[in-house]
Parts: structure tokens; C-alpha cells; sequence
């Protein structure tokens, strides 16, 4: 049991019946409905909170005022006062959702072209994953230590592994991910911009996942639907 973010998908709706139609597109899937579906049926919820704090929405400038902008946070239990830019959701239309995928592009390519740069002055590294299924196979009694160890002693992980800016930039296993080619790597990076571990679609199906399979339909999901679609990020516990 824990709390998450869900991305909720609602039919044009004004500010004074938002939790309403929240609380309609949430009940099917609420734990306690009588109604299950059948025997086995296991509910997604048991209580939610309009909140978006850490995934918020840009706002496309000029609409900074428009009275359907969300930017009151139920989870918090205080007032909030954001940025005229950013709200927890809105019209589709007006929310803004390819500028910050653009400055996570700009920032992927600048790590991917700085790590490949440092990368350069040594040997080619392995990710650990590679290690952990060779040690599996050579020494299965100590596994995860061998493969730590044979991980560790590749120069360059060393190199980035002795400067903590570098670690946080690259990651403890930047081959893993950082040996692709700029274009897979920077798309990878921005289509994990906008999505939230699930969504609920405009026609009321509850979706969860991850990885690029998830994110892609994500991303084509908020950019499929009409303008005047009701956009809204809502923390639930599970």
C-alpha cells in the first residue's frame, strides 16, 4: 500500500464541478464499490487528493488567468501559491507539454555528449549487468560480490565513481544506458517527461506501467485529445 500519481483524463468540465467528475471517472476502480465486477475484482483506491506537486503542468503563456487552470492542491492542506506558469492541470489545450520535453531534451543531449567525451580518455566499460550473469555462472556462491568487485574495477567507473558530480550526472552504470545512440538516448529521456505510474483515460480505462512501451502510449494519449479535455493530476493510495 502506497501513495501514487495518476494522470486523469475528463470531459470538459468548469472549476465547480472538477471533484465531481474526478470522483465519477474514480469510482469504478474505488476498493469498497459493492458492485465488483466479479469474485476476484481488486479496487486501484481507497482515498485521492488533487495534487500534482513534483509533476506539475507548464501553462502556455498568454493563458495564465484562464479560471480553469487547477492550482489548489488538496494534499497539502495549505494554500499554494505557484508560478503564474504552472498548474496541477487544465484544458489540453492550454497546458503547455513540449516545452519542458524540450529542455529535457537539451539536457540529455549535453550529458550524452559530455559523458562521451570523458568516456573517450578510457577503456570501454560494461554495465554491472553484464558482471552479475557472468559471476552467476563462475562463482553462484558469492554472486553479487563478484560482480560488484569485477564491475568496480573497470577504469572508467572508477573515474566517475571518485567524482561525485560525475556520478550524479552519468549514474553508478552509465553504459547501461548511455551507450545508445544520441537520438535514442534523448527520446528515451523525453518521453519519461510527462507521464505519471498511471493514467485514466478519456474513456475510462486504468492504465499502469513503465518503461518506453507506457510512456510512448502516454504521450500519444495527451496528444490525441481534444483541446478543451480536462487534464488533471491526482495523488491516490493503493
Amino acid at each position: 500500500m502506497g501513495k501514487q500519481r495518476i494522470t486523469i483524463c475528463l470531459s470538459p468540465v468548469g472549476p465547480d464541478g472538477l471533484k465531481q467528475a474526478i470522483g465519477q471517472a474514480m469510482d469504478p476502480f474505488w476498493y469498497d464499490r459493492e458492485d465488483h465486477p466479479h469474485p476476484d475484482w481488486v479496487g486501484e483506491w481507497d482515498y485521492w487528493f488533487v495534487s500534482g506537486a513534483g509533476c506539475l503542468f507548464d501553462v502556455l503563456p498568454g493563458h495564465e488567468d484562464d479560471p480553469r487552470l487547477v492550482r489548489y492542491d488538496d494534499w497539502s492542506g495549505s494554500p499554494e501559491v505557484l508560478p503564474p506558469l504552472r498548474c496541477h492541470g487544465g484544458p489540453r489545450g492550454i497546458l503547455d507539454l513540449d516545452t519542458p520535453r524540450a529542455a529535457e531534451a537539451r539536457r540529455a543531449a549535453s550529458n550524452w555528449t559530455a559523458y562521451r567525451a570523458f568516456a573517450d580518455g578510457y577503456p570501454p566499460a560494461l554495465p554491472f549487468h553484464h558482471f552479475e550473469e557472468r559471476a552467476r555462472t563462475l562463482e553462484p556462491e558469492h554472486a553479487r560480490e563478484a560482480a560488484v568487485a569485477a564491475f568496480r574495477e573497470q577504469p572508467l567507473i572508477q573515474a566517475i565513481a571518485a567524482d561525485p558530480a560525475l556520478e550524479e550526472r552519468f549514474t553508478s552504470d552509465p553504459a547501461l544506458h548511455m551507450d545508445e545512440d544520441l537520438e535514442t538516448y534523448v527520446t528515451r529521456h523525453v518521453e519519461a517527461v510527462l507521464p505519471t505510474p498511471a493514467l485514466l483515460t478519456l474513456d475510462g480505462r486504468w492504465v499502469e506501467g513503465g518503461g518506453p512501451d507506457y510512456e510512448r502510449m502516454f504521450n500519444a494519449c495527451l496528444e490525441g485529445l481534444p483541446g478543451d479535455t480536462m487534464v488533471v493530476r491526482v495523488l491516490y493510495h493503493s
